[in-house]
């Protein structure tokens, strides 16, 4: 069973989609706030009306957010929905694949667990470490790779090819802290040859994903220093002694804990072991053989499966579970973005109504426009009166 812990992990995919919408954001929050400045400062005293004006603007900006988020799940939902109906597929659209994931030939095997998988991505950090007797630095990513074997999706219209190295935003983390599992990454790490992005070169980063989700062949393998740090300082000789066996990790992992007194037998290992795995990552996210996935993606029917153009900052995104899950999901996000978006919206703009009835929170009219509208009013009254 996946542990489903919130577990930290170097979001380098994530981060990197969301460079595209960057700029519009920004963009549409200075629109926001500076637009909702300038009304509230027409009617209330500054400095109240340029900090509630800024506050708005900054909240309407979320409830914006919020909307986007319910269409975009709507859209998926839609998408989703055709797919279990066995809609046909046309070259170049936006479509959703719904079924099993299997490899086209032999399955990975996952860096530290060792269990088959199609589609893997893992990361390694060593714990924090402090100097000159201060606080503990925490650490990022010390390692990071993606692999992916070419893989099927059997789908109930046939076989659907998965090529471009996908998004998995939503798949659990796991973090691999077992005997097994420390031998395995620190062998790992001993035959692997890793390219070095430290440095600067870490900024180089964009391309390296814009050739993974456009890859044509579905086979990825990719291996990133992030650091320069040797093996033995992340994972010093012995360490594994001091963890559990893949067993007992497999079985109270399942269990919710990742250790349980009652299981374990030497009470001073556990308490050691414990506190070292706070600080050390040896995370996977796996897309296990079998699994049941839906894949939003563009077809691309020379190649029958899902690829993503080249060059494109949209990859492939996966999701785990049947198309059903996904479909009550979706729904559900829909909804909940919907409701707290148009709630959010109805509030900032009643509680404007209402402060505008408040006679000592209004900023006062100037005496030439006050007078400008008095003459206004009696050229209106007095032709009705005559």
């Amino acid at each position: 069973m996946r542990n489903r812990r919130e577990l930290l992990f170097p979001a380098l995919v994530e981060s990197t989609t969301m460079v595209k919408g960057c700029g519009l954001a920004l963009v549409l929050l200075t629109g926001l706030v500076g637009g909702y400045m300038y009304w509230f400062d027409l009617y209330f005293n500054r400095p109240e009306a340029l900090i509630f004006g800024a506050v708005a603007g900054l909240i309407v900006f979320f409830c914006v957010g919020a909307l986007e988020n319910a269409w975009r799940a709507f859209s998926d939902w839609t998408l989703v929905s055709r797919a279990q109906f066995g809609s046909p597929l046309y070259d170049g659209q936006k479509t959703a694949v719904v079924g099993r994931i299997r490899p086209e030939g032999e399955p990975l095997a996952a860096p530290f667990s060792g269990t088959p998988c199609v589609i893997c991505e893992y990361a390694i950090s060593r714990p924090p470490v402090s100097t000159s007797g201060k606080a503990k630095e925490t650490s990022g990513s010390d390692y990071a790779g993606f692999l992916m074997t070419p893989a099927k999706i059997d789908t109930t219209s046939g076989e659907v090819r998965l090529l471009g190295y996908p998004s998995l935003d939503q798949v659990p983390e796991q973090n691999i802290l077992s005997r097994e599992g420390i031998a395995n990454a620190r062998r790992f790490l001993h035959e692997t040859n890793f390219e070095d992005r430290s440095g600067f070169k870490l900024l180089s980063l964009m391309s390296i994903f814009g050739e993974l989700w456009s890859d044509e062949d579905g086979k990825v393998e990719k291996h990133l220093s992030l650091r320069n740090i040797p093996a033995e300082e992340i994972l010093p000789l012995g360490l594994e002694n001091d963890f559990p066996p893949q067993a007992e990790f497999d079985a109270t992992n399942a269990g919710g804990d990742l250790f349980d007194e009652d299981q374990a037998e030497d009470e001073d290992l556990h308490e050691a072991a414990t506190a070292y795995s706070l600080s050390l990552k040896l995370i996977e996210k796996r897309v296990d053989v079998g699994e049941a996935v839906v894949v939003f993606g563009i077809y691309d029917e020379a190649h029958r499966g899902l690829l993503p153009p080249s060059g494109t900052l949209t990859p492939n995104r996966l999701l785990l579970g049947s198309g059903e899950e996904v479909e009550a999901r979706l729904r559900s996000s829909m909804l909940s973005y919907s409701i707290g978006g148009l709630l959010f919206l109805i509030l900032v703009h009643a509680a404007f109504y209402f402060a505008l009835q408040l006679p000592e929170a209004r900023k006062p009219i100037p005496a030439q426009q006050k007078a400008a509208w008095q003459g206004q009013l009696v050229g209106v009254v007095q032709p009705s009166l005559l």
